[in-house]
C-alpha cells in the first residue's frame, strides 16, 4: 500500500503536476490523521470499557462487603441488646434491695460485654489505593468516602471509648467486688463453637453490701447512660447507612451493565 502511494506521487512529480501533488499530499495527510484519530479513538474506547469493568468489580465486592457488615454487625447488636437488658435488671433489683439469686450471676457477667460492631474497610482501602475516580458516579462515590470516614472517626471512636469503660472497670471496679471477670461455661463453646451457648458469669463476692456500694451503683447507673450515647446512638446509624448505600451501589450497576 505504501509503495502503492509513493509510485503516485513519483508520477505527479515526473509528470510535473503540482497542483494535483498537493491536493493528493493534502489529502493524504488527511487520511494519516483520520486513521491516527480512528486508532485513539479505539484505545480510548478499550481503555473506557477496561475502567467500567473494573468500577463493577469493585461496585460488587462493596455490596458483597456491606451485606457481610449487616450480617456481622446483627449478631453484636443482639449481645447488645442482651447487656441493655441485663443493666436494668441489676439495677432494678439492687435499687429494690431484693435477695439474690443464681441468674444474676449472668447479668453480671453481661454488662462487661464488648461485642463490638465493626464496619470491614478492605475493600474500600483497596479502592483508595488504586483511585477513588475509579467510581465514576460523584454522588455515590462521596456517599462511600463518607460512610467509611464515618465508620472510622466516629463508630470506632465511641465504641473504643466504651470498651475502654469496661477494661479500666476490671482493674478498678470488678476485682475487689467479684470472684473473677469473664467466668463461663468455656467447655461447652468449644465444643458446640456457638457464641449463643457462651454465657459470662460474674459472682459478687457479698451482694449485700455490693448492694449498697455507692461507687459500684454509680458505675452501673453511669454504664447504662453510657451505653446508650457509646453504642445505642452509634449502632443505630450503620444498617440505615448500609441500606442506603447498598440501594446507590445497585442503581450504579444497573446503569453500568446496560
Amino acid at each position: 500500500m505504501i509503495k502503492f502511494f509513493r509510485k503516485i506521487r513519483q508520477r505527479m512529480l515526473t509528470e510535473n503536476k503540482f497542483s494535483k501533488y498537493l491536493l493528493y499530499a493534502i489529502g493524504e495527510i488527511v487520511l494519516v490523521v483520520i486513521g491516527i484519530l480512528i486508532a485513539l479513538s479505539i484505545n480510548n474506547w478499550n481503555e473506557q470499557d477496561k475502567l467500567k469493568t473494573e468500577e463493577i468489580k469493585f461496585l460488587k465486592n462493596f455490596k458483597q462487603s456491606l451485606i457481610a457488615d449487616i450480617e456481622f454487625n446483627n449478631f453484636r447488636f443482639d449481645k447488645y441488646e442482651q447487656t441493655k437488658e441485663s443493666i436494668s435488671i441489676l439495677i432494678n433489683h439492687m435499687e429494690q434491695d431484693l435477695p439474690y439469686q443464681d441468674s444474676l450471676k449472668y447479668h453480671f457477667g453481661r454488662i462487661t460485654n464488648t461485642w463490638t460492631p465493626k464496619i470491614n474497610t478492605e475493600v474500600f482501602e483497596a479502592l483508595k489505593s488504586k483511585d477513588l475516580n475509579l467510581i465514576s458516579n460523584d454522588v455515590l462515590r462521596d456517599k462511600l468516602i463518607s460512610y467509611y470516614s464515618w465508620s472510622n472517626n466516629v463508630l470506632d471512636a465511641q465504641i473504643n471509648t466504651y470498651v475502654q469503660r469496661i477494661e479500666d472497670a476490671s482493674s478498678t471496679i470488678f476485682n475487689t467486688r467479684f470472684n473473677a471477670l469473664w467466668n463461663g461455661n468455656y467447655q461447652k463453646y468449644r465444643v458446640t463453637e456457638n457464641y449463643d451457648d457462651l454465657k459470662l458469669e460474674m459472682i459478687p463476692n457479698n451482694y449485700n453490701e455490693l448492694k449498697k456500694d455507692k461507687v459500684f451503683m454509680y458505675f452501673l447507673g453511669s454504664l447504662k447512660n453510657q451505653f446508650f450515647w457509646d453504642i445505642e446512638v452509634v449502632q443505630n446509624e450503620i444498617n440505615p447507612k448500609i441500606n442506603d448505600l447498598i440501594i446507590s451501589i445497585d442503581s450504579q450497576l444497573k446503569a453500568l451493565e446496560k
